[in-house]
Formats: structure tokens, sequence, C-alpha cells
């Protein structure tokens, strides 16, 4: 009997550590070219900042500087911090407000001018997708709407499938 129960237990335990290679991937992950080199810079010196000071309190609880320092050094941080989340703020805004290129409406490709026929799903010269997708789950945006059915972003998360 408890050899019965070492097997269902095994199973489910095999089952549950293989079950991600069968699942289907839910979230597109965006390629290099796709992402903006400046916004994954900006990314990176806010969580760079966000560490240092962390490491700084650690360092401060533990004896290792004086209170002077800590408050000199956690300023200098906390006014590095501000600054670049002033900038990811403009540039998500920037991003934001900036109108992403989709089919225009005369029947030519937004990005390379190409005149397309009504059913064609991707540019013949440039292979750009002619139908837009949603930045945050790469849904297929249908003409005329203001949120993607999938996720709910506004229509100004619209990118090139």
């Amino acid at each position: 009997m408890s050899a019965i129960i070492i097997a269902v237990i095994a199973l489910v335990a095999f089952g549950l550590a293989f079950q991600p290679l069968f699942r289907q991937e839910l979230f597109a992950v965006a390629t290099t070219e796709e992402l903006d080199p400046n916004l994954e810079n900006l990314l990176s010196a806010r969580e760079a900042t966000y560490s240092a000071i962390k490491d700084l309190e650690a360092d401060h609880a533990q004896g290792k500087l004086s209170d002077a320092d800590y408050q000199t050094l956690r300023d200098k941080y906390e006014t590095k911090a501000l600054a670049i989340l002033q900038q990811l703020d403009g540039l998500e805004a920037s991003i934001a407000t900036k109108p992403q290129p989709v089919a225009a409406a005369n029947g030519k490709c937004a990005h390379c001018g190409e005149p397309f026929d009504s059913h064609d799903k991707f540019c013949r010269r440039c292979g750009a997708s002619l139908a837009p997708t949603c930045l945050s789950c790469g849904e297929s945006i249908k003409a005329g709407a203001k949120f993607c059915a999938r996720c709910g972003a506004s229509i100004g998360a619209l990118q090139p499938a």
C-alpha cells in the first residue's frame, strides 16, 4: 500500500516539475530590437540605484557607516534615483503619446509606404504587420477599438505586430 502512495506522489511531483514544458507560452517576450535602448538603460540604472540604497542601509544598520556618511550618501542616491524616475516618466509619456505605426487608411504601409491589398496581413516590401497589436499582451486590435479586448490596455499602447 505504501508503495502505491509513494508512486502516486512521485507521479504528481514529476507532473508538476515537467508541466512548464508542455504549457503554452502566455506572454510573448519582446526581442532586443523591439526594446527602446534608452528605456532599458534607465530601468537598469534605476535598479542599480535602488540596490545601492539597500546596501547603504544595510551597511549603516551594521555600523559600517557613520550617521553623517550615511546621510550624505543617502541624499546623493536619492537625488540620482529622482532624476532617473523623472527621465523614465518623460520617456514613458513620449512613448505613450507618440503615434505608433499602423497600416494607413489610404492603403499604404505606415513603415515604407508600399501599397497593399485589403486582404494583406503583412507588407510585401518590408514585412511589417498591417494590423495593430497591443503592446501589453500582443493581441490584435480591431479597427475602431479604444481598448484591448484581452488585457484592457488603452489603444495608445499599440505597436505593429
